[in-house]
């Protein structure tokens, strides 16, 4: 983690300190707050699927999480502060949270906020005094990931931190072609920014943030909000088809792209991919930049929308490395037929003769989903196409109800999935008047974005044998959540509550492992950074009984032939080759646990970075008939122009109206060969037995 502020996930907590020129002070808890604590405690502890004892050892995990959400990068707190609250309060939040006693929350938080404002006020200064004033050729390092790093000891440890985050900051925009006096204006936005946010602050944000770490020490996906918060939550719910199409969140004290929309101006620039994150927003095609860099979530969301039509500018510190890019996008309306399902018919060269493949994308699964997924199946019958792809990448689920449906497309009337709830019954969910639409070779395309419903779809399909999984290893969301107002009025807040988990017809749990493809492609979406397994207080994976199934044994008899005809394709694919490598360094890079502090040596990095993007894409493009670029920067112009496909990512950015990318083509391939080496009897054997599940 960068230490320019805590790991914190909600719009709340994105508050930042005061200077106490403007006046600051304590903030106090309202009288209404113990009575909405005493109920949100309640409603945890009777209706929680894990039913948590709320103990000694509970407190300390609230205390360390509350800790960890307003600094994770272990740089605002002393090793004193933390040492007083661990000593105070450790085997007392579980006491003061049953009475509503909101001493602990209030004490940590005032503490937060005063340990900032003296560190803000100090940079302020240092900024005041000229960044040329700063020292660029000693030899420290600056370390990137705090999360296990100490507390410092006193305020000299903590100021010499934030000196090395400061010339780390410079280093990078002087990287960015920015001059002195353009770094020094941005860095003091960037740090009035912080004051003016802490402005805003009140008691309500110091208490939602308190009870959401007492919710997410459950698990990551319940949570209290607040009633501003639930606003919000509502406003963005009803806005987010406005804009660039990218669902964010605040992580270290930027912006974070957590998922493209499909059809949105970000998803089909084909330059943003997750964990991407946004330091500065301009409006027009010449505004001026502002500055987002610890500002409010929610903040930084009003600037970024606008009138449909107008021109947006965003720059982006790449996931997989490099400078600071900045990319132009046109705000429009994302309609909701860009959500829906559709269909392709691929003409697919393979081993000397064309065959059809069908594939069908599907970014979510709404109301009405598998009657899509039925019609279009239908069209693709009647164009004669040899398998069909279900390209799930991307998609972060939705409706139960529907997933169940389109597994009985496949799979006739044969249960999809078990769901466990907190008292421990267990529910088989199936369509039971469920008739087979497809029983030709399927294929199902997944990457780690893939969630939920997703995942219930795949491992049905796996599990029965009746398709192949490819791509990366799913999110590993496994549970269900229930929206709880603690109000009519919602004047109190609001609860997301976690009240059941999903078990596969194995009696494998999807939580935590998800589902892992048969054949595994290459994924610019790092597993460390994205999935259930990176969040704090995941409930575990677990197993319940199976259901008695039969399952067709041909995929996974065949898989090692299927594997190895894969690997001969893509070392001899030209597009799978580039992809494996921009990957590869990407991850090189930022394995990095630290950065050089001296300029030059960064200067000299930063063209070994270059030189190594640019013999690669010139690599690709030579393999692929076009002719190399003779500079780096002449790559850099092509991408801002209409030529986006040396720099796509086509694991993250999945358009309906591009070419088909490699993994469909792949994917494609696969099919073809299932087909050979199977012939009619997978055909025969997968739409007879392998459709009777046993329902109960």
């Amino acid at each position: 983690m960068s230490i320019l502020s805590a790991r914190l996930w909600t719009a709340v907590l994105l508050c930042l300190p005061v200077s106490l020129a403007w006046g600051y002070s304590s903030l106090k808890p309202e009288k209404s707050f113990a009575s909405i604590d005493r109920d949100v405690v309640e409603q945890f502890q009777e209706q929680h699927y894990a039913r948590s004892e709320l103990d000694d050892g509970f407190s300390r995990k609230v205390l360390d999480l509350f800790i960890d959400r307003l600094d994770g990068t272990r740089s605002i707190f002393l090793a004193k502060d933390v040492d007083r609250f661990r000593s105070r309060y450790g085997n007392e939040l579980d006491n003061q949270l049953k009475k509503g006693d909101l001493g602990a929350a209030f004490d940590i938080y005032n503490t937060f906020r005063k340990r900032r404002i003296e560190i803000d006020e100090w940079l302020m200064e240092q900024i005041d005094a000229g960044v040329n004033q700063l020292d660029l050729t000693n030899a420290e390092s600056f370390t990137v990931d705090r999360a296990e790093e100490p507390w410092p000891d006193n305020e000299a440890g903590r100021r010499a931190l934030w000196l090395k985050q400061l010339e780390s900051q410079v280093i990078d925009m002087r990287l960015s072609d920015m001059d002195d006096e353009d770094i020094q204006k941005r860095l003091r936005q960037r740090y009035e920014n912080e004051i003016n946010q802490l402005e805003q602050t009140n008691a309500t944000d110091a208490f939602g943030a308190y009870m959401s770490a007492y919710a997410q020490t459950y698990d990551p996906h319940t949570d209290y909000l607040s009633p501003r918060q639930s606003e919000e939550f509502d406003i963005n719910m009803n806005l987010s088809l406005h804009g660039i199409g990218a669902e964010l969140r605040y992580e270290d004290g930027y912006a974070e792209i957590v998922r493209l929309i499909p059809g949105g101006p970000a998803s089909k620039s084909g330059r943003l991919s997750p964990t991407d994150r946004i330091v500065a927003v301009g409006q027009g095609k010449g505004g001026e930049f502002t500055d987002v860099v610890g500002m409010r979530l929610d903040d930084t969301v009003r600037l970024i929308r606008g009138e449909i039509g107008s021109t947006v500018r965003l720059q982006i510190l790449p996931s997989e490395g490099g400078e600071i890019d900045t990319i132009a996008l046109v705000r429009d309306k994302i309609e909701l037929k860009e959500q829906a399902a559709s269909s392709r018919v691929l003409d697919v060269e393979h081993d000397g003769h064309t065959s059809k493949v069908g594939v069908i994308r599907l970014p979510m699964f709404y109301n009405g989903t598998a009657d899509d997924v039925k019609r279009l199946l239908n069209e693709l019958k009647e164009k004669d196409v040899t398998g069909v792809v279900m390209d799930l990448r991307n998609n972060g689920g939705g409706s139960l109800g529907e997933v169940v449906d389109l597994v009985g497309l496949f799979m006739g009337a044969a249960p999809a999935v078990q769901i466990k709830d907190a008292d421990g019954g267990v529910q088989i969910a199936g369509n039971r008047s469920a008739r087979a639409a497809f029983s030709g070779p399927l294929a199902v395309l997944v990457n780690r974005l893939s969630a939920s419903a997703s995942e219930i779809f795949a491992a049905a399909i796996q599990d029965y044998g009746r398709g192949i999984i490819l791509g990366s290893q799913t999110f590993g969301k496994g549970t269900v959540q229930s929206v709880m107002p603690l109000s009519r009025d919602d004047r109190r807040g609001r609860l997301t509550l976690t009240q059941a988990k999903f078990y596969r017809i194995t009696g494998d749990s999807t939580q935590l492992h998800g589902v892992r493809p048969d054949i595994h492609f290459p994924s610019f979406v790092d597993p460390e950074l994205i999935g259930e397994d990176t969040l704090p207080h995941a409930l575990p994976w677990d197993e319940i009984d199976a259901i008695n199934f039969p399952a067709a044994p041909f995929i996974e008899h065949s898989l090692p032939v299927l594997k190895k005809r894969h690997e001969q394709r893509a070392a001899d694919d030209a597009e799978f080759r580039y992809m494996v490598d921009r990957i590869e360094l990407a991850r090189e890079r930022n394995s990095r646990k630290s950065v050089s502090l001296v300029l030059a040596k960064r200067q000299s990095q930063q063209e070994q970075l270059r030189e190594k993007r640019l013999a690669l894409v010139n690599q690709f493009r030579e393999a692929t008939g076009k002719p190399p670029f003779e500079t780096f920067q002449a790559f850099q112009d092509s991408e801002k122009e209409d030529d986006p496909q040396d720099s796509v990512r086509p694991d993250t950015s999945v358009e309906e109206d591009d070419d088909p990318d490699a993994y469909q083509k792949e994917a494609a391939h696969i099919l073809l060969d299932m087909v050979e080496i199977f012939g009619k009897q997978m055909d025969d054997q997968s739409s007879g037995q392998v459709m009777r599940g046993e329902m109960r």
